[in-house]
């Protein structure tokens, strides 16, 4: 019998300790009973990644702390870039909701928009390190990281920014440089 078909996934371990648990937010001490609970599993072999656990927790509706690089549930994985359509969609929508956060005030809810789409531009970039993408899917994502990139650089002047890059004819993209967001 196979050891590893019977021993349950890290996914399903995740969820299971978050229904016994029920934490209210998922801070650096819960963080580490839920690491430990994931490596008491028998057979698991290889250590463990916080990157892959707080990726899982993401898709929960558990809040993350701040301090562990946690976004506000509805902003988590709001920022796509699936295709050109999808990305313009979701960049369009984060800028209204960071100038209307703006407009009040909330410097936080500012920087939770600033986060959200960062954190999309670093999973943007994972997926273009696959070498098997086609040419065009990868010049399309290139294109993509480009538009991350000026909304981090000025998330007020995005949906303008973005309609005179549209407006005219396209070009090829250089790979983008990171300034830092």
């Amino acid at each position: 019998m196979n050891a590893k078909a019977d021993r349950p996934s890290i996914r399903s371990t995740v969820l299971f300790w978050l229904k016994e648990e029920r934490p209210e937010i998922i801070d650096e001490k819960r963080l580490s009973e839920l690491e430990a609970f994931v490596r008491i599993e028998p057979g698991r072999p290889k250590p463990l990644s916080r990157s892959y656990l707080l990726d899982l927790l993401s898709h929960t509706d558990v809040p993350i702390a701040h301090s562990l690089g946690g976004l506000p549930v509805d902003l988590r994985h709001r920022v796509k870039f699936a295709d050109p359509s999808e990305a313009t969609a979701s960049l369009k929508d984060l800028q209204h909701e960071y100038e209307d956060a703006h407009a009040a005030g909330d410097t936080m809810r500012c920087n939770d928009c600033r986060r959200a789409v960062r954190q999309a531009k670093d999973r943007l970039r994972m997926s273009l390190r696959r070498k098997n993408q086609p040419d065009a899917k990868r010049a399309e994502r290139l294109e993509i990281l480009q538009w991350f990139l000026v909304w981090l650089e000025t998330p007020g002047l995005f949906s303008h920014w973005l309609k005179a890059r549209l407006d005219r004819p396209p070009s090829p993209i250089p790979e983008p440089r990171d300034t830092g967001n």
